[in-house]
């Protein structure tokens, strides 16, 4: 018995036979009823729904829909199919909603769900070993903390976001073709994480970098296995911050664990994140233009790019946290395994007990866009929302610590929040500093059908990204690439 996963080929998920039928209520099947917690209905048609939502990419709406029956707050229990610890089995899994309870668990519950162990071994995502991952931790810190090794590559990301611009033209064909925005944006936090993070050449980046985000994508996917061999050797001639983590560790296993996930993640997120903010931008020019405006007067006080200065771009900031708020590349959000039992609140608002070793996905999707959170216009973009100190850096236009708070996660909370956050802010305002001093932007013709459309919520696979308007591809956002006569 075998289930197709994230990283399955496409083709073969799209193929792939939901009924079912010999998993749920097998010997496999160890999931129950919890009152007050488990969503009412049939238990094997949840089941079947659920699994198909997380493989087709919907499971963000398949849980939405869930919660306009019981209320934006609730926590809700599912029959979960999975292979997480490499054998088929279906248990039940908390999906928290509650804001008092997403952060009280994250917080108190360290220990990861299985979820990424197949694929990424003992990573720093995927240990569910407590000490192995502050272990970890320790050691990579120092990789992505701003006064050391972010401000030493910094002249290497910003060299890359200024041709990137050159690479925006050619791609455009001199600005009459719309431009696929997912993947060029996919395409450079790529080459901006091999190039200043790892240290890598620029031969071994062209060489790569289409190929191992198509396998990402379920396109030859055994290239991942392929790929990670050739980086680890990479890293042997390569002296950037996360090349070294690489230098003198010895756990084989674990290292190609850490080299996928890098890969991933350090790319995936971020080009997402950027692709849904110039989306939201050519949907509301007025605020596009205040950006524009925002950059230009950047430009005529600094000739070059400084980190120190970011704090002086508050609306770029405002623009990013909103995108975060609105499209979390991290819609799924963190899973854990709870580590005692716990109490967490019910549909009827009283407290329900859950045993320990139950699991938990601690969904960002569902609080980022809840009314009773954020307000009517929580669907809206809005960058001049009202957010809370702890979620936008006291309002001081940029910061080092993780912005985070009981409705508002997108690195989720701290002690495990995402490590390469601080590398990530810095090459999203490279890159957003040079394509907009040099070029505008507005919505292909087909893309624009896309704004009215309440369907077009983006496909939730390991992250949240465009679904492209073209049936031949998965991810795609189609923008026109306008010139500008002047920066200033």
């Amino acid at each position: 018995m075998d289930i197709p996963d994230f990283f399955t080929d496409k083709d073969k998920i799209l193929n792939y036979d939901f009924s079912l039928d010999e998993f749920i209520g097998s010997d496999i099947d160890e999931s129950y009823v919890i009152d007050n917690i488990s969503v009412p209905g049939d238990q094997g048609e949840l089941c079947r729904g659920y699994f198909k939502s997380i493989l087709l990419g919907y499971n963000h709406i398949f849980i939405s829909k869930l919660l306009t029956k019981l209320g934006p707050n609730s926590n809700l229990c599912l029959p979960l199919l999975h292979k997480w610890s490499n054998k088929v089995q279906i248990n039940n899994i908390l999906i928290i909603s509650h804001p008092e309870d997403a952060q009280r668990i994250c917080k108190k519950h360290i220990k990861k769900a299985p979820i990424f162990k197949s694929l990424l071994s003992t990573s720093i995502i995927s240990t569910t070993d407590n000490e192995d991952w502050s272990n970890q931790r320790n050691e990579m810190n120092m990789t992505f903390l701003p006064k050391t090794s972010l401000k030493q590559i910094f002249p290497i990301s910003q060299s890359r976001a200024s041709h990137c611009s050159i690479l925006l033209k050619d791609k455009s064909e001199n600005y009459r073709k719309p431009v696929n925005m997912s993947d060029f944006f996919l395409n450079e936090t790529q080459a901006q994480l091999q190039l200043a993070m790892f240290g890598f050449s620029d031969e071994f980046q062209k060489k790569t970098n289409q190929k191992i985000r198509d396998a990402f994508a379920g396109i030859n996917s055994e290239y991942i296995g392929e790929f990670s061999e050739d980086a680890l050797n990479e890293t042997v001639r390569s002296d950037g911050p996360a090349s070294k983590l690489f230098h003198e560790s010895t756990d084989i296993q674990q290292n190609i664990g850490n080299m996928i996930l890098f890969a991933f993640a350090g790319h995936d997120t971020t080009g997402h994140t950027l692709t849904w903010l110039l989306y939201e931008l050519c949907k509301h020019p007025q605020y596009k233009r205040t950006l524009i405006n925002e950059i230009d007067d950047y430009w005529m006080t600094y000739e070059k790019e400084d980190y120190d200065t970011f704090y002086q771009l508050p609306f770029m900031t405002k623009c990013i946290t909103e995108t975060l708020r609105m499209w979390p590349a991290l819609a799924n959000g963190t899973y854990r395994e709870l580590e005692t039992d716990e109490t967490i609140v019910g549909h009827d608002g009283q407290k329900v007990k859950v045993p320990r070793g139950t699991y938990c996905q601690i969904i960002n999707w569902t609080r980022h866009r809840n009314p009773e959170l954020w307000g009517k216009d929580a669907n809206v973009f809005n960058p001049h929302r009202d957010f809370d100190d702890s979620e936008i850096w006291n309002n001081e236009g940029f910061g080092h610590y993780n912005v985070a708070s009981k409705r508002y996660s997108p690195f989720t909370f701290s002690p495990r929040n995402c490590i390469g956050k601080n590398f990530s802010h810095m090459e999203m305002r490279l890159i957003l500093l040079n394509l907009f001093c040099d070029y505008d932007f507005e919505l292909s013709k087909e893309q624009l059908k896309t704004v009215d459309d309440p369907k077009y919520m983006g496909i939730n696979t390991f992250t949240l990204g465009p679904q492209s308007i073209y049936k031949d591809e998965l991810l795609g956002l189609y923008i026109n690439v306008i010139p500008r006569k002047s920066r200033m």
